[in-house]
Formats: structure tokens, C-alpha cells, sequence
């Protein structure tokens, strides 16, 4: 076994049941632990950005991705519409901030910064607000979400090798087929519906089922070539090398990234009103 391959194993065996045990542990030490993932991944996708044509500030984004945290563990005793203060305060911030930096290209720069804090902050950081209101039933939407998006992936990966022929977008990803995306989509379906079928979401519609399927096995599969198209552009294959053999954390959470807002969103508006 070569370095690369133990490396990845040490990570899947150390990483995975700590993700789990993080997850059903939640509460303040799990939105630390989303927290760190937040800076990390902010961290990663201003590296990304800088040359000599763009800098970005980063520390405007370190400073809103740690007030977002905790904007997202307090909810909803914090409103949407202080968080929406928030975010124009730093957008604001981003603009006086860039004029005294002196900086060469500051339209852009200040595009890169802001991104950054809504691609990963905001986007990212859902989870721990998820998470919260997850509590009621044990973590099990969380997870579920979390396990539905990894079988996606490896379904896609299978049979996208085995059978996929035609490419979706070959230029932003190369590898990813239709097949491949369709088999990720269809074992969505299959994760929900079973967990229904099982008790383990008794409460759960075929709506909700088929809901569920689509946030994580056609949008977390969006979030994936979203993250393709940014490295693509950056030149690089990898977002970062934190993780020892699969790269950044940006690589590892980027179908995460679009799943967990969007199952946040429809807990929020649909589900929980309806068992009210």
C-alpha cells in the first residue's frame, strides 16, 4: 500500500466516526467544530483566488464567518433580518477596507471576498443552524442527509465508471456522466425512502422522500461541480492538502455546501409547520 492510499484510509478511519460522533454530539461542540470547518474552507478558496491580479482580505471574512457561526447556533432567537444587517454591514465593511488597502484590481478583490463569504460562511455554516433544529429527532435528518450524499457519490462514482459514457459538463468535470449523476440521484431516493420504510422518519411523505432525494442527489451534486468550476478556474486539482490524500475540505464538504441550506430550508417552511 502506497502513502497516499494509507493516508486516505487513516483519514476515512479516524475522520468518519468522529464526523458521527460530532453529529450526535451537536450543541456548542459541534458548531465549533463547523466553525473551524468554516475558516478552513474560507481559508482554501482565498488561496485559491490570490495571484497577482486579485488579493482578497481575508481576515473581513475570518472576522463575519465567526459572528455567522454563532448567528446560526442562536437561531431563531437572532431573525433573518439581523442576519441580513450582518451580511450588509460586512459587505459595506469590504468596500471601505479595500480603499485603504492600496490594492490593484479592488472591484475584483472585493468580488472574491464576498463570494467567499456567502459560498462558504453562509452556504457552509447552515449546517449548525440544521443541526440545532435537528435536536427533536435525534439527528436524524442531519445524518441522514449527510449518509444519502455519500452514497450519491459513491453510486455515481460506480456507475459512472462502469457504464457512463456521456460527460455532462467535460469541461467543468471531466469524469462525471450522466449515468453516474442519475444512479447518484436514484440512490438518494432509495436512502429516504428506506429510512421511512424502516421508522427511522416515520413522519415522512412521499413528497417529502422525493424532496429530500433532490437536495441531496441532484443539488449536492450541483454543489460538487460548483466547487469543480472554482478549482478549474484557480488551476488546481485540489482545494487544498489538509486532508491528508483527499485533498482540502472544500473537496470533502462541497456537495454539503448546497444540500444543507436547501434541507434547512424545507425542515423550516414545510415539514415542521405541517406536523404542527
Amino acid at each position: 500500500m502506497n502513502q497516499l492510499s494509507t493516508n486516505r484510509t487513516l483519514i476515512n478511519v479516524i475522520g468518519i466516526p468522529a464526523i458521527l460522533y460530532l453529529l450526535w454530539r451537536g450543541g456548542p461542540v459541534f458548531a465549533l467544530f463547523i466553525f473551524l470547518v468554516m475558516i478552513i474552507g474560507l481559508d482554501e478558496f482565498y488561496r485559491m483566488n490570490t495571484n497577482g491580479r486579485q488579493t482578497p482580505a481575508k481576515l473581513t471574512g475570518f472576522i463575519f464567518s465567526g459572528l455567522l457561526a454563532a448567528y446560526y447556533f442562536w437561531l431563531p432567537a437572532i431573525t433573518l433580518l439581523q442576519g441580513m444587517i450582518l451580511l450588509s454591514c460586512f459587505i459595506i465593511i469590504t468596500f471601505f477596507l479595500e480603499m485603504s488597502r492600496d490594492k490593484v484590481n479592488p472591484t475584483r478583490n472585493m468580488g472574491i471576498n464576498i463570494l467567499g463569504m456567502m459560498y462558504v460562511p453562509v452556504l457552509l455554516g447552515s449546517l449548525i443552524a440544521l443541526r440545532n433544529l435537528d435536536t427533536s429527532h435525534g439527528a436524524y435528518f442531519t445524518v441522514s442527509m449527510i449518509v444519502a450524499i455519500w452514497i450519491c457519490d459513491s453510486a455515481a462514482f460506480i456507475f459512472g465508471m462502469k457504464w457512463g459514457q456521456r460527460k455532462i459538463f467535460p469541461r467543468v468535470s471531466p469524469n462525471k456522466s450522466w449515468v453516474g449523476s442519475i444512479s447518484g440521484l436514484v440512490s438518494s431516493f432509495i436512502v429516504f425512502y428506506g429510512l421511512h420504510v424502516q421508522g427511522i422518519l416515520p413522519d415522512l411523505t412521499l413528497l417529502d422522500v422525493a424532496v429530500f432525494s433532490i437536495i441531496t442527489g441532484f443539488f449536492g451534486q450541483a454543489g460538487d461541480f460548483a466547487e469543480s468550476l472554482l478549482k478549474r478556474d484557480a488551476g488546481v486539482k485540489d482545494s487544498g492538502k489538509i486532508l491528508l490524500g483527499h485533498g482540502g475540505v472544500l473537496d470533502r464538504f462541497d456537495s454539503i455546501i448546497f444540500a444543507s441550506p436547501l434541507t434547512y430550508a424545507y425542515l423550516t417552511l414545510v415539514y415542521y409547520p405541517r406536523l404542527i
